[in-house]
């Protein structure tokens, strides 16, 4: 889904970075990757594919349950990102590390992100992806969560309201979440050599959208405001959330029903929202942020 979005395993502005960390240098014949949070794999396995002179390590709290067969580069661990980075990782190990849709998890962000920085290379590379727990609409407003029969009401809206707020309940950090920009500036000036941050901004369906804009809209700290179609990555990324969202009521129930959702409202959940996918009565947006610090 992310990747098809992107029409790559990373986000274009980040390209020129990442590419020019994973060169063969005389001081390190062999780049490292590291992903934080792996899942199935995939990610990992396609880097390593891409860039077949570079060591790719992805790590997960349980064994990797591969989703193809990894290249002879690439291989697993099984590890804690708030409790083992620190024992696990040498300082200076890696040229880039990977951490995608799993801050929520991190309960100690200072430590976190001291870690990262001390396990990446001179002129390595962080990239960070996480997305925001709402929606947005077409100028990239965020979408107040509404009540049934109220206009603009959304079921995934609804859906993904009552995720954020059991999440934060177990994880009172999660607020954190939404300020990991700040968090890693606030680590010091002479931390970083700069910190860039992309929004990406997906389609919650496979529609059209003439007013959108620009695909990234924070480059460097520069907003870009040009308006232009979404462009067909960008549709066929929406196609693809939209088949894995519409699966997410099942997958998430006990998380739903930890919520205030009866079991009954959670079942209407699942066929409302399967209902609205196919045919969406507004137009949102999921917005990913990808964070792009370089030391």
């Amino acid at each position: 889904m992310f990747t098809a979005s992107l029409d790559g395993l990373f986000p274009a502005p980040a390209r020129e970075d990442i590419q020019r960390a994973l060169r063969i240098h005389d001081s390190h014949p062999k780049p490292s990757i590291l992903d934080i949070g792996t899942g199935s794999g995939a990610w990992c396995i396609d880097m390593a594919k891409e860039f077949p002179d570079a060591d790719v390590v992805g790590m997960d709290l349980v064994p990797v349950k591969a989703s193809s067969v990894p290249p002879s580069n690439c291989h697993f661990e099984v590890g804690n990102a708030d409790t083992d980075l620190a024992t696990t990782y040498a300082a200076e190990s890696f040229d880039l590390i990977h951490a995608r849709s799993m801050m929520q998890g991190v309960k100690d962000f200072p430590s976190f992100f001291q870690n990262v920085r001390r396990m990446l290379r001179s002129g390595g590379v962080l990239l960070i992806m996480e997305g925001r727990l709402t929606t947005w609409d077409e100028d990239h407003r965020e979408i107040e969560c509404k009540e049934e029969g109220q206009p603009g009401f959304s079921w995934f809206r609804k859906m993904i309201y009552h995720m954020y707020e059991t999440l934060r309940t177990k994880n009172p950090n999660m607020r954190l979440m939404y300020r990991v920009t700040d968090c890693v500036r606030g680590m010091g000036d002479d931390v970083w050599e700069r910190v860039d941050r992309f929004d990406l901004y997906i389609p919650i369906g496979d529609f059209d959208s003439p007013t959108s804009k620009q695909p990234f809209c924070l480059i460097r700290g520069t907003t870009i405001s040009a308006l232009s179609p979404v462009s067909p990555s960008q549709r066929l990324g929406g196609k693809f959330f939209a088949q894995n969202i519409s699966m997410l009521p099942e997958s998430l129930r006990p998380m739903l029903l930890s919520s205030s959702l009866t079991p009954g409202e959670v079942d209407r959940l699942a066929l409302e929202l399967k209902n609205e996918l196919k045919e969406p009565k507004i137009k949102q947006f999921f917005q990913v942020s990808y964070l792009n610090p370089v030391p």
